[in-house]
């Protein structure tokens, strides 16, 4: 059963409650917001709230549920969550304003829901109101993610209908895992990364969808041969290659990617399926960490 918390009539009793702010405040400034370690309250323990509750946990949020009646997956989220979700069975008071840093409510009361976010607003506090948005001062963005070396590039979309900011950004996300873009970071990491990836240097096609993603968020690609001029023209001006041409011996080729490695570069290494045997040994041997990419296959090749 849906969790529906009332508002102690006795704490808001004569109390003058400023009016929500209109919906056009939420047309502001896109925030990513630091919750690890910080309290967010959540008034209402229905279906809504235990999904908001997984996302605040997975911020590494303290979370307190306040709701007369808790449904079981709330309570089953609880048990798993030991100490970072504490629930609270009674009616909200506002008292349970005086230490979150956020407030989320979906209580599936109307009235409430505004009460609570008008409560907020007199106490500057930051609430999501997931029944109407426009009541609160705060939203929860759709939200998803790209994997690089790197680090994860998240994609957040807020377009003010929940349905379609979820489409919006699974359409980002698959676009950029298929054809990658401006996925290098740009602030220099402590230490490098570097991919061996199976294709041809000279055939972009031949990279699987992995492995272009790598190549896009590299800042030094080394390639056997002339590289591919199609795949280069995707690339940041700044990235540099390195065609590595017969006469140079392997030895050297892994010193070459060494030394970016331990310059804080992600490098890709793109070599022949039937050489990343001996390239692996190759890095293993001048103490390079990295990971193996098999390539594409052309039937008959």
């Amino acid at each position: 059963m849906t969790a529906l918390a009332k508002v102690d009539a006795a704490t808001v009793a004569g109390q003058d409650l400023p009016a929500p702010a209109p919906a056009p405040a939420l047309d502001g400034l896109p925030l990513t917001v630091g919750l690890a370690a910080r309290e967010v309250l959540v008034v209402g323990a229905g279906p809504v709230s235990v999904r908001r509750a997984q996302t605040f946990l997975e911020a590494g949020a303290k979370l307190r549920v306040v709701a007369p009646r808790v449904d079981q997956a709330m309570a089953d989220l609880a048990a798993r969550a030991g100490d970072h979700l504490v629930v609270v069975a009674r009616n909200f008071t506002t008292a349970d304003l005086d230490t979150p840093w956020m407030v989320h409510v979906a209580t599936g009361d109307p009235a409430v829901d505004a009460e609570v976010a008008a409560l907020c607003e007199q106490r500057r506090i930051w609430c999501v109101t997931a029944g109407d948005a426009a009541l609160g001062s705060a939203r929860v963005p759709a939200r998803t993610a790209v994997t690089t070396p790197a680090g994860l590039v998240r994609i957040a979309v807020d377009s003010g209908d929940p349905r379609r900011s979820v489409r919006v950004g699974r359409h980002v996300a698959r676009s950029l895992a298929t054809a990658p873009a401006g996925l290098r970071a740009r602030r220099r990491p402590d230490a490098g990364w570097v991919a061996l990836v199976g294709g041809r240097g000279d055939d972009g096609d031949l990279l699987t969808v992995r492995a272009r993603r790598l190549v896009h968020a590299a800042d030094v690609l080394v390639v056997d041969g002339v590289a591919d001029p199609g795949l280069l023209a995707e690339l940041d001006d700044d990235v540099e290659v390195v065609e590595v041409g017969p006469a140079l011996p392997a030895d050297r080729v892994a010193a070459l990617v060494a030394t970016r490695f331990a310059a804080g570069h992600g490098v890709v290494r793109i070599a022949a399926a039937a050489a990343l045997a001996a390239e692996s040994r190759d890095l293993e041997g001048v103490g390079v960490r990295f990971q193996v990419v098999p390539g594409v296959i052309r039937g008959g090749a």
